[in-house]
C-alpha cells in the first residue's frame, strides 16, 4: 500500500491521514490498558520482550512484530507508577515450566493447555505463564545454564513451592474464575483438573469521578 501511495501526492496525503488516525487509536488503547492495570494492580511485572528474536521468514508475521509497540505500555506505567513498581521479567520458560512444582514440559508444541508430568496440574497455558511471571516478581529468580540449556529458578529460600501454590495461588484461581460445568460421568466424580473446572473471568467498572477501574466481585 505504501508503494502505491508513493506514486500519487493525493494518495500520500490520504495514507498519512489514516496512518496518523491509526496511531492515535492505538495510543488510546495503550492508555486504556495502562489505566486498567494501574487500577487493579500494585507492583507490575511485564515480560521483557525483544523483537530481534521473534522475526521469521514470514513477511506478514514480521510486519506485525515490527508494528507492535509493547514498550509504550511499559513507559506509560513507569510514568504513572514509578520505575520501582514496574519490573521487566525474563519470560524464558514461563509457558513450559509448571507454576506449581517447577517441572518442565518440553513437548507443548503450541498446545493451549499446559499438562504437568510431575504433579498432574492441568491449566490454561497462558494462565500458567502469568503465574510463573508473578512468582518471579514476588520471590526473585536466578538464571542458570544446565547441560547447555537455560533455566530460570525461583529464589524461594527453602520454602515449599507446592505448599505455597496450594495456599496462595489455588484460592485466588477459584475465587477469580467461574465454573464451566465440565461434564462428569458421575455426580461425585471430581473434574480432571483446573482447566476443566474454571475459566478466566475478570469484571471491572470505570468510576469516572475517581478516574479508576474498580473490580466487581464475581
Amino acid at each position: 500500500m505504501q508503494r502505491k501511495a508513493s506514486k500519487s501526492k493525493k494518495a500520500r496525503r490520504v495514507f498519512t491521514k489514516y496512518s496518523q488516525r491509526e496511531r492515535n487509536r492505538a495510543r488510546r488503547h495503550q492508555l486504556e490498558i495502562a489505566r486498567v492495570i494501574q487500577s487493579l494492580c500494585g507492583p507490575v511485572g511485564l515480560e521483557e520482550l525483544k523483537k530481534q528474536g521473534m522475526y521469521t521468514r514470514s513477511r506478514i508475521w514480521n510486519r506485525r512484530i515490527s508494528r507492535s509497540d509493547w514498550r509504550s505500555i511499559a513507559r506509560i506505567l513507569e510514568g504513572r507508577l514509578g520505575e520501582a513498581r514496574v519490573e521487566e521479567l525474563d519470560p524464558y520458560g514461563s509457558s513450559s515450566y509448571c507454576s506449581k512444582c517447577g517441572w518442565e514440559n518440553r513437548d507443548l508444541n503450541g498446545a493451549d493447555v499446559f499438562v504437568c508430568g510431575g504433579c498432574g496440574l492441568r491449566l490454561d497455558r497462558q494462565l500458567n505463564a502469568a503465574i510463573n511471571l508473578y512468582m518471579r516478581m514476588r520471590f526473585g529468580y536466578v538464571v542458570k545454564w544446565v547441560g547447555g540449556r537455560k533455566r530460570v529458578e525461583l529464589r524461594m529460600e527453602g520454602a515449599s513451592r507446592v505448599a505455597w501454590w496450594d495456599a496462595v495461588v489455588l484460592p485466588s484461581l477459584v475465587g477469580g474464575c467461574v465454573l464451566t460445568g465440565a461434564e462428569r460421568s458421575d455426580p461425585d466424580e471430581p473434574v480432571r483438573g483446573l482447566h476443566d473446572a474454571v475459566r478466566l473471568k475478570l469484571h471491572y467498572a470505570y468510576d469516572r469521578y475517581a478516574d479508576a477501574y474498580l473490580r466487581i466481585p464475581t
